[in-house]
């Protein structure tokens, strides 16, 4: 740092904006990032104010991977803003960045850490804080946000002193200003350090703030008010005033009733006895997973879905879409049910994420052109207003129907992820016939593999037909639309087949830099591993090895996230066992899921996969930490939606469930040998 920036006044004055002005740049490196797109316009061209609202909406409704880019960027740009480096610093340790975001905050506070020797991680002390200038200079409103920060680090480090700051920095904003929530975040967390006492007393500090019962309260002063309560052991008068804040929440954005809800999961994950009643009081929007049949092809001989029910099933949706308040809705955009699908919720002011199965160019050819320029402009349409549109693979569609199966499986996974932050579960609905079979990736084959009923919500189109209805099955032949003609074509002859398959790539960091007089110890220590690979007791349908490297697949990605997971720990433990090796071997592991060729190996004459997503999953390996697991955003949603399933079998059989998996954002990485970029996740036990 420059001499004369360490003469510049470094902590808040009066205001945010004075403290903007006498900040002082931030000691803490950050690498430039690669990632490019509409979040750049963001950074440019709007008020820091205003870049630090967009993060935090976007940290409050789950978007981290949008937040991660915004922040990173902003920060930047403005690195001497704490606004922004607070909001930076949430965001680093939301994606697991725990040890980033701790020395961005160090910085803030302007305190040097020291190395602690029970965690030997490097921390700041509750009496380094209590002498800091920027408790009693700062303003209210960035020291609350800091103790949020420590807040949310305690749930990843669970060091009490983690817990012990942030108290302390939500007890100076509430001495400097007299809040609701800054008041209820500590007593909580006076609370959750043992100090019941001065719990109870904020409690009541914070209900004397307001008339009795929240008259004239805001929704965020009466959940407040209804926390002051439930501290207080009052449980009825606490719901009676959740309730009320509910009638008023017509008005919030559900991110504010999300938040309520979290603090009471947390509350009760913490030991703390919470009402069941509150819970279901605060009732979270609700996401909706859609499936349906697309407008009929000209070819067809039977109709399915023609083009003038498209009035019955737009009303159909709307009804149901409101009935179950969906607020959030993941789709594909084909014509007919998806597109009807995506305007009625958006017409009702919902966010629509869309995801495509494969290249946008084969997708229009096969899932939208046929039924007329009208519809190709209402797909142009609702992707230009969706809140986001991605691809399951972007690869050609080459005739093959599990690619839209896959785009299933990637789209119920990312749905639960987003429930689960959310504290809710996905509801599937679906526009199908009941007279049809079962079709790779279509609305039937979706219905079949939904394991929770409750949450499913069917419209048969068959029943939308006023005469002439049967119960026969419609004969596939009559409903298959004749092969378009696109430019792969004579390819689909000789293509063998695509499937879907979950893949893990590994290789030993420093393998190459072994010397002759370490080979001896080195096939020790590959025999070693290879017994116990042997006793990991996971079902791989294929397992290669060459030199340090190790290739992997299997059908479903809880197999290998378990043989991944357990690898890795083998590798730690049986590493350290060797003295004489220059450095610790350890491993470092990617997995990927998507859609692979199975065919025979002409020259090992076996069964082996091929394509670019075995390439991708290898591309990312050599990007990945030593000593970790990275996974892709694909294989996260495919994990995501098997651990669902499961948990909906275990619930349904009166059992109860363990998460085996945690994952933490890492963000957009640049794969190996200009592969293109990809969207990363630190997986890790639970």
């Amino acid at each position: 740092m420059a001499e004369e920036d360490e003469k510049k006044d470094s902590l808040p004055t009066n205001t945010k904006e004075e403290s903007i002005k006498n900040e002082k740049p931030l000691s803490v490196d950050i690498s430039s990032g690669d990632e490019d797109s509409e979040e750049e316009d963001v950074v440019v061209t709007s008020s820091c104010d205003d870049i630090e609202k967009n993060i935090m909406n976007l940290i409050a409704t789950g978007h981290m991977f949008k937040a991660h880019v915004i922040a990173k960027k902003a920060f930047q740009k403005h690195p001497n803003n704490i606004s922004l480096a607070q909001a930076y610093a949430l965001v680093l340790l939301k994606t697991g960045a725990v040890e980033e975001s701790r020395k961005l905050v160090y910085s803030i506070l302007d305190i040097v850490p020291q190395r602690d020797e029970t965690t030997d991680a490097m921390m700041i002390t509750v009496n380094d804080l209590l002498e800091s200038k920027f408790l009693t200079d700062g303003v209210s409103e960035i020291i609350a946000n800091i103790g949020h920060i420590f807040k949310e680090a305690w749930k990843y480090s669970h060091h009490c002193r983690d817990l012990e700051i942030s108290r302390e920095l939500y007890l100076a904003s509430f001495q400097k200003e007299k809040k609701t929530r800054t008041g209820m975040h500590a007593g909580w967390l006076s609370w959750l350090t043992g100090d019941d006492g001065q719990a109870k007393q904020l409690a009541a500090s914070v209900l004397k703030l307001l008339p009795p019962f929240g008259l004239e309260a805001s929704f965020g002063e009466l959940i407040d008010l209804a926390e002051a309560q439930l501290l207080l052991g009052r449980e009825d008068d606490s719901c009676k005033l959740y309730e009320e804040a509910m009638k008023q929440s017509a008005s919030e954005s559900y991110i504010s009733i999300v938040t309520a809800r979290q603090q009471l999961y947390f509350l009760r994950e913490a030991g703390f006895k919470v009402p069941h009643q509150a819970l279901e009081i605060l009732i979270p929007p609700t996401i909706v997973v859609f499936t349906g049949h697309a407008i009929d092809h000209p070819s067809f001989q039977v109709p399915l879905f023609p083009q003038e029910m498209e009035a019955d099933v737009r009303r159909i949706i709307t009804e149901k879409l409101q009935s179950i308040n969906a607020k959030i809705g993941y789709s594909s955009a084909s014509c007919g049910a998806d597109i009807i699908f995506i305007e009625a919720l958006q017409s009702l002011g919902g966010e629509v994420n869309i995801i495509l199965p494969f290249a946008i160019s084969d997708f229009v050819e096969t899932n939208v052109r046929h039924a007329g320029p009208r519809w190709e402009k209402r797909f142009e349409c609702v992707l230009a207003n969706a809140h986001s549109v991605s691809f399951a693979c972007e690869d050609r569609y080459l005739g093959h129907d599990m690619l839209y199966r896959f785009s299933n499986h990637v789209m119920h996974g990312s749905a639960v992820m987003r429930g689960k932050f959310l504290t809710t579960e996905p509801h599937l609905m679906a526009v199908w016939h009941s007279r049809t079979d079962s079709m790779p990736g279509g609305p039937a084959d979706f219905i079949d593999r939904w394991t929770n009923i409750s949450t499913l919500h069917l419209i048969d189109l068959d029943e939308l037909v006023e005469n002439g209805r049967t119960t026969d099955k419609i004969d596939p032949s009559l409903i298959k639309p004749q092969k378009f003609s696109l430019s792969f074509d004579p390819f689909i002859s000789k293509s063998p087949d695509r499937v879907i398959k979950s893949m893990m790539f590994s290789d030993l960091s420093g393998y190459s830099k072994l010397q002759d007089e370490h080979v001896p110890s080195f096939l020790d220590f590959l025999e070693k591993l290879n017994s116990a690979i042997e006793k990991i007791g996971v079902s791989l349908e294929s397992l290669n090895t060459w030199g340090d490297a190790v290739f992997a697949v299997a059908d479903d990605a809880m197999k290998i996230a378990d043989f991944g997971l357990r690898y890795c720990d083998i590798i730690e433990a049986l590493g350290k066992k060797y003295p004489e090796f220059p450095f610790p071997i350890r491993a470092r592991i990617s997995l990927h899921s998507g859609p692979v060729f199975l065919a025979q190996d002409p020259f090992i004459k076996k069964i082996n996969f091929y394509g670019g997503h075995i390439n991708r999953a290898a591309r990312l390996e050599p990007v990945t930490a030593v000593g970790q697991v990275y996974a892709t955003q694909q294989f996260v949603a495919l994990l995501y939606g098997e651990t669902n399933d499961e948990r909906n079998e275990y619930v349904q059989k009166g059992l109860k469930y363990f998460e085996r998996y945690s994952t933490e954002y890492v963000g957009v990485i640049s794969l190996a040998k200009s592969f293109g970029q990809q969207e990363v996740y630190h997986l890790r036990w639970t």
